[in-house]
């Protein structure tokens, strides 16, 4: 009868330990920026547009923007990280955005594309399920407009309206005004915010005025669709950057 004998353990090679160390460290300091600016922060949200432009690098066309240093990286990524859950949904996002402009500062390029979000940061950003519902109520208001009538019209005003836009959507003549708002429903309904964005830049002055809040939320989710793909491709571009 043969004694079990012992296998000696196999030793880790020192580089595998030193690369290991080395990514556990820089994800522990990502993490230990965002809870201390999150235990920071705690209480009321300060004014988002005021956080971002306070944050913003001072710089001028004189200036020469320096690449980022790869010891930013992480940092830089868990800004981006943390914002682009927020940026498809309709609900404001102040702390997150607050957090993100003030891991961010420094880096021109990231602020650059921050900064645009503040107004859907302190808002919300209306998905476009949510603007293609609200659209009829702006649009008849658009129309009441172009008619000459205020927001106060009384209801056989309202109801000449929505008679002319119906006959609109159905192929009848119509207005520059009506036809415009027609195509801005289709490309809503087809998911292009930015197309039916510039369709409604074509109308006049003050139909344009009418559809108010809403064309504002419309350009909120335009800016937060076009800062969620910027962010996601610098987002890999840093990663790669650093990757051994």
């Amino acid at each position: 009868m043969t004694e079990p004998t012992d296998v000696a353990p196999q030793r880790a090679v020192a580089g595998d330990w030193t690369g290991l160390v080395t990514l556990c460290l820089a994800a522990l300091s990502g993490l230990f920026s965002v809870l201390a600016l999150v235990v920071a922060l705690h209480g009321a949200p300060p004014p988002v547009a005021a956080a971002a432009h306070a944050a913003t690098p001072n710089w001028n066309a004189n200036v020469r923007a320096e690449p980022p240093l790869a010891g930013d990286a992480p940092r830089l990524l868990v800004a981006i990280e943390l914002l682009l859950p927020h940026l498809p949904r309709g609900a404001p996002f102040p702390r997150a955005f607050a957090v993100a402009v003030a891991l961010a500062s420094g880096d021109a390029e990231v602020t650059r594309l921050l900064l645009p979000l503040a107004p859907a940061a302190a808002e919300g950003a209306p998905t476009l399920r949510r603007l293609a519902e609200d659209f009829a109520a702006a649009a008849d208001a658009a129309v009441l407009a172009e008619m000459g009538f205020g927001p106060d019209a009384g209801w056989l005003a309202r109801g000449a309206a929505a008679t002319m836009r119906l006959g609109a959507s159905l192929g009848a003549a119509g207005t520059p005004g009506l036809a415009a708002l027609r195509e801005a429903a289709a490309l809503l309904a087809a998911g292009d915010a930015v197309a039916a964005e510039a369709m409604l830049a074509t109308l006049p002055p003050a139909t344009a005025e009418a559809l108010g809040d809403w064309r504002a939320g419309l350009r909120r989710r335009v800016a937060a669709d076009q800062a969620q793909a910027r962010l996601s491709a610098l987002a890999l571009e840093r990663a790669q950057a650093v990757a051994p």
